[in-house]
């Protein structure tokens, strides 16, 4: 399902980002049971699509943000992607296609962000995903993914920001390293 992709050379179209990483990912996951290696793989193809330290940002409060100095910020980044690494991981039904369509680039911002919308088919069922994308170095990398209108920063923000009403950003992170951990193999 998550058409992933960050091309290592400079993606023109991120269209093109997206659907090469698939491509792979979705032979992997035809295979009857996946090696440990494969696993690995699987995992570094789920985290080359993501700008985490952005999608790190979007997921806290503004304000929450704003206050932490570069190295708790780099430590929540760090820890927030293997968390999600490690949970999507887990859940590699999600991302099982028959079949991917996706629109031409939505461009923004001089064509250093775009919106790519993928409509993915599973056993006759759509599903839509919109990936929220900017250039980084050359390569297109998503910073937020919307499955089905439902944001994937959106949802770590408005989860994050219940914790910090009545907890410290130390266990925030905390909470998040024991995730990673739980779900790490």
């Amino acid at each position: 399902m998550l058409a992933l992709s960050c091309m290592t050379a400079f993606a023109a179209d991120p269209v093109q980002a997206i659907s090469k990483n698939d491509k792979e990912l979705q032979a992997l996951l035809k295979k009857k049971s996946l090696t440990k290696k494969d696993n690995e793989r699987v995992k570094a193809l789920l985290s080359d699509v993501f700008n985490f330290k952005l999608l790190a940002e979007k997921s806290l409060p503004k304000e929450t943000w704003e206050s932490l100095d570069e190295a708790s910020k780099s430590t929540f980044a760090s820890e927030f992607q293997r968390m999600v690494r490690n949970s999507s991981a887990k859940r590699l039904e999600m991302y099982r296609t028959d079949s991917t369509i996706y629109d031409a680039p939505k461009m923004k911002k001089n064509n250093t962000e775009a919106n790519v919308t993928a409509h993915l088919w599973y056993k006759g069922k759509e599903s839509v995903l919109v990936y929220k994308m900017n250039l980084v170095d050359g390569n297109w990398m998503a910073w937020d993914l919307v499955i089905d209108d439902l944001s994937t920063a959106r949802n770590y923000k408005e989860q994050f920001a219940t914790i910090l009403k009545t907890k410290t950003f130390a266990d925030l992170l905390e909470t998040i390293k024991k995730k990673a951990d739980e779900s790490e193999e």
